[in-house]
């Protein structure tokens, strides 16, 4: 099977070209649904019933088109890949399914699990967030490494992982999709989990929107709003260096569209006659 682009390199780490990992090919088997158990490493909690049905129907109608991947644990299987399309059908009144079995350990389930559904786009923050956590706790990893292995940058994996800061009831609102992850980044500025309980009631009752919240957050927490950074120009920054270069000191041009301040930095009353000196020099009157 090919893999998607999105993956990178991280997948081959956790799948291996080894003799143990049995790779998916030839014909897939026939396995009773009743001897199927789900993945304990699957991180999407929430299930779409209108989803579920309509793909059971479609089943019904033409079958199971992919097959499931699943891994021999004793007497029964235990499902690496294909949730969905179990519980859909079972919906549908299958008593087997197409499926393949490999070899896999718990670090590989759960990495499959998890590189599955964000492909799929499957699952909300806080079933991202609570995976990533997961993930990274039981097998040591960090957020850089993580990132890597399901194709995110590690800033991604903290913002998602920050969520479960969060007290369970805003959880729950994230879950249900009441409110965003943006929503829960910007209730992490309020101090404690009353303030933040509080104000994520008070944001579901007026509707806020995201940069609202923001606002609100920022007042009653005090801060200011951060300041744009000044955008580099390359002739402004080459005038400053040569200004420096005939002062002998640290110089400042602070320009806005043409306009602006030109600061220059002496440390004594000797140091201001000497750029002063400079400046007359110059033909300046000053």
């Amino acid at each position: 099977m090919k893999k998607k682009k999105a993956l990178g390199r991280g997948l081959e780490s956790l799948l291996p070209s080894a003799p143990d990992i049995e790779p998916v090919t030839g014909v897939p088997a026939d396995i009773s649904v009743n001897s199927i158990d789900p993945n304990p490493f699957q991180p999407r909690i929430d299930w779409d019933d209108n989803e579920l049905s309509s793909l059971a129907e479609s089943i019904r109608q033409q079958g199971v088109l992919q097959p499931l991947v699943l891994r021999k644990k004793e007497k029964r299987y235990q499902l690496i890949a294909g949730e969905r399309r179990l519980r859909a059908s079972i919906i549908a009144g299958l008593e087997t399914v197409p499926a393949y079995v490999r070899k896999a350990d718990d670090r590989q389930m759960m990495a499959l699990a998890l590189i599955e559904n964000i492909q799929r786009q499957d699952l909300n923050p806080m079933e991202k967030a609570e995976a990533f956590s997961r993930f990274c706790n039981e097998f040591n990893m960090t957020q850089e490494e993580l990132g890597k292995q399901v194709g995110i940058s590690r800033s991604a994996v903290a913002n998602f992982q920050r969520l479960m800061e969060l007290p369970e009831a805003v959880k729950t609102m994230i879950r249900s999709g009441k409110l965003s992850m943006g929503h829960g980044r910007a209730l992490l500025g309020l101090p404690d989990e009353e303030s933040i309980l509080r104000q994520a009631k008070i944001c579901l009752a007026r509707g806020y929107s995201v940069r609202v919240l923001e606002d609100v957050v920022r007042k009653a927490s005090g801060k200011k709003p951060a300041k744009k950074k000044a955008v580099v120009i390359p002739e402004i920054k080459r005038l400053e260096t040569e200004l420096q270069r005939i002062m002998g000191t640290r110089v400042f041009l602070k320009d806005t569209g043409g306009k602006g301040k030109l600061e220059i930095e002496y440390s004594s009353l000797d140091e201001l006659d000497r750029i002063l000196s400079i400046l007359r020099s110059r033909g300046n009157p000053v």
